[in-house]
């Protein structure tokens, strides 16, 4: 599995993640993987590309049946893992809110 499927094994260990596709395009790895939590399923969808002095360029798309959140930035690899760890459990609350 790749990196962004690596992270949410790691930081999110109730999911359940299944890489659908995974490639590399130039210098810049794609993941789409389809999660599943407590019985609701999530597609998320990760790019990045490293840049200059460690930092990534990155984003992110992760699509539930009600919900549909977009976050992209330019961080090193802490910052990044922060970020996708706190949208990806605002977006698993938001999933639990609305059964």
């Amino acid at each position: 599995m790749g990196y962004f499927a690596d992270i949410l094994k790691e930081e999110f260990k109730e999911m359940n993640v299944r890489e659908i596709y995974s490639t590399r395009l130039g210098k810049r790895d794609i993941e789409i993987l389809e999660v599943d939590v407590d019985g609701e399923k999530f597609l998320a969808m990760f790019q990045s590309e490293e840049k200059k002095h460690g930092l990534y360029l990155w984003s992110v798309i992760l699509t539930s049946a009600n919900n549909t959140r977009t976050i992209q930035g330019r961080d090193n690899m802490n910052t990044l893992k922060l970020r996708i760890r706190e949208n990806i459990k605002a977006i698993v609350q938001g999933i639990k809110k609305e059964d």
